[in-house]
């Protein structure tokens, strides 16, 4: 099951609310003296493979946006504490160093989810004292339950809300408390009050605890699935995100100030800039579409080129990474914003001389689109990460036929642009194979290598909270409960750890998956690389990434190594079936007790039953004519995308 969606006709705010709402906060008295920390948390054990270098160089996205929308509402005393800087940070030390806590926002990915836990617990130390705690980004979206159960102590010890989706559910939040917030009223008492009034009914995407329920049996209430912004222009703009970061130390308290500009910006590598939303493929694995509700999104040529130039000009940045979810999936919104990149410039010198922008695509998509390349390279893209998945197609097929990635990445190198190829290792592809229509996740790697790709990234097929694959692959029994003693955390669900197969020896599918990364970083390969021409940009890129991968890797293989042991010497007992959650949730219109992303044991309320219906054929087939055909099939109003300048 994936998450529920609303109809066609109701996905969106109508235009111009979200920059209504931002304007009311800021006009609001009495609220903005509250001071907020917007905590990112981050487990180390996730820090592995070619991108372990790269996780404490940038300022995430997601938790950065909140900041700015807060700062923008006039929220001045904010703060973005990311835990990658500043691991031992906790709430309940900085508040008894004098420096208090009124909101704390925790943004946190599943990966990170047991760091915030230990956030939540740490900040209930404080008593009466401790501040209004609320939980999002993807762990609360596809798993909101956990915020007030699982992996916490006990069910005091829990968030007081989980927003289950954007910024402007948030906002929504906010204003209601400013509208019934008393003079010098902590935020933490008002929602109290207006939780036992039920007035957090009204906002959709919030789940808390039922304050009627027994303390002996908590009952969660979801107030629904969420309504999105359809005009991303009415987002602020970045700059203001980044004046609030907090200063990397190992006090567990912050600092009289945030970093400035420039500190940040020698912290930090590269800009990540939200500019498209949404996918029109439908894999299995993958929760995106549900979570967009089928629609595409984006933002308006002008504003992308615009940040970019903002960010260039006031902080230096060169590299921008574009977060989409498959930047080519809309041949118009792709056109117009490359072509507004192409015409823009930062102090006078075009994008193409002055910056280099990173986005993710299909092969497919890239594929299909490839005659926009030349006005891409103008525009200053000069690397695609490629989800290219499986080279042969046995995994899911997406148009990834071998001669089609053939010429894209001949293509591609024609136009001065680097390809990065991602591959996902499953339980049906060998590591090695003779046979050219079997490829093994080694042959691709090698493969990938021969094709001159800059750099290489494979993850283990895993189940992904929201996608459809969950529930197969926990029926199944293929997803690892406790190896040995030790129950497996919820870090290991990042694909670098092979935690879901049906094979029985698993250590040797850890194995075949750290083999790959060999095939493709090896002294082989970079001798190869290095005799090539390296005054040309592209052989010196291969050449710097052959040089990551040989410091990396093997930092990473030892990082996994006692867990490959664990894997081969002590016995690994897998789930039966998908496990329950912990705390009910009930739905907050008909008092229905409901599951959120996965059926469980329960039967689910007729409307969510009908969307999963709808969503229920998990077949993904890309080819010439069509890059689809998925069960939205069933649904036209799903089968026609919704797009924000094409309605």
């Amino acid at each position: 099951m994936e998450l529920p969606r609303r109809s066609c006709d109701d996905v969106f705010w109508p235009d111009g609310c979200h920059t209504k709402l931002i304007g009311s906060l800021r006009e609001s008295h009495g609220i903005h003296e509250w001071s907020s920390v917007i905590a990112y948390p981050f487990d180390n054990r996730t820090r592995l493979m070619p991108f372990r270098w790269l996780d404490k160089r940038v300022v995430p996205c997601g938790a950065r946006s909140i900041a700015t929308t807060l700062l923008e509402c006039g929220f001045s005393s904010t703060r973005l504490v990311l835990q990658q800087w500043n691991p031992r940070f906790s709430p309940s030390a900085t508040v008894r160093a004098g420096h208090p806590i009124d909101l704390l926002l925790i943004s946190s990915m599943g990966l990170h989810a047991d760091e915030a836990y230990r956030m939540i617990r740490d900040a209930h130390r404080l008593g009466p004292d401790r501040p209004l705690i609320l939980m999002g980004g993807p762990k609360a979206i596809y798993e909101p339950e956990d915020a007030f159960g699982s992996g916490i102590e006990s069910a005091g010890d829990s968030a007081d809300v989980a927003v289950t989706g954007e910024e402007y559910i948030l906002l929504e939040l906010l204003q209601l408390l400013a509208d019934h917030a008393l003079p010098g009223e902590h935020p933490l008492d008002v929602f109290r009050r207006a939780r036992e009034a039920r007035l957090l009914d009204g906002i959709l995407g919030l789940v808390y605890r039922d304050p009627k329920s027994d303390d002996n049996e908590p009952r969660l209430i979801h107030t629904g699935v969420q309504r999105l912004v359809r005009d991303l222009d009415e987002l602020p703009m970045p700059l203001a995100g980044f004046t609030c970061v907090e200063r990397p130390s190992r006090s567990k308290t912050l600092a009289p100030e945030p970093m400035s500009l420039n500190e940040v910006r020698r912290r930090s590598f590269l800009a990540a800039l939200s500019v498209t939303h949404g996918c029109h493929f439908n894999c299995d694995f993958c929760p995106i579409p549900a979570y967009q509700q089928s629609t595409w999104r984006h933002k308006s040529p002008e504003r992308v080129a615009g940040e970019i130039k903002q960010l260039g000009e006031a902080m230096g940045f060169r590299y921008f990474f574009g977060t989409d979810d498959n930047f080519f999936s809309n041949r118009d919104s792709a056109e117009a914003i490359l072509g507004a990149m192409a015409t823009s410039n930062i102090n006078g010198r075009p994008f193409r001389d002055c910056i280099h922008f990173l986005t993710e695509a299909t092969v497919f998509d890239a594929y299909k689109n490839r005659d926009l390349l030349p006005l891409a390279r103008e525009a200053g893209l000069q690397t695609l990460y490629l989800g290219i998945e499986d080279l042969s197609g046995t995994l899911i097929k997406k148009g990834q036929t071998d001669g089609r990635v053939d010429e894209l990445f001949r293509e591609l190198h024609q136009n001065q642009m680097e390809a990065y190829g991602m591959l996902i290792h499953h339980d049906d592809q060998p590591f090695w194979s003779k046979d050219p229509k079997r490829m093994g996740i080694a042959n691709q790697a090698s493969r990938l290598f021969e094709l001159e790709a800059v750099g290489f990234h494979s993850t283990y097929i895993t189940p992904s909270m929201g996608a459809r694959n969950v529930e197969i692959m926990f029926d199944a029994g293929q997803v690892l409960d406790r190896v040995g003693s030790k129950q497996v955390p919820e870090a290991f669900f990042d694909g670098n750890h092979v935690i879901a197969t049906r094979h029985r020896h698993v250590w040797l599918r850890q194995l075949q998956l750290a083999g790959a990364y060999l095939a493709f970083y090896n002294p082989i390969n970079f001798l190869k690389t290095l005799a090539r021409d390296l005054r040309n940009p592209h052989n010196r890129r291969r050449m710097k990434w052959q040089i990551v991968g040989a410091s990396m890797i093997p930092i990473s293989f030892l990082k996994l190594l006692p867990f490959t042991l664990s894997l081969a010497m002590r016995r690994v007992q897998k789930h039966k079936a998908t496990p329950a959650k912990a705390l009910p949730l009930f739905d907050v219109r008909t008092g229905e007790r409901i599951q959120w992303g996965i059926h469980g044991d329960i039967p689910i309320q007729q409307e969510y039953a009908d969307i999963a219906e709808a969503t229920k054929d998990d077949s993904v087939v890309a080819d010439d004519r069509t890059a689809q055909k998925t069960a939205s099939e069933k649904d036209e109003c799903r089968r026609n995308l919704v797009t924000l300048r094409d309605p």
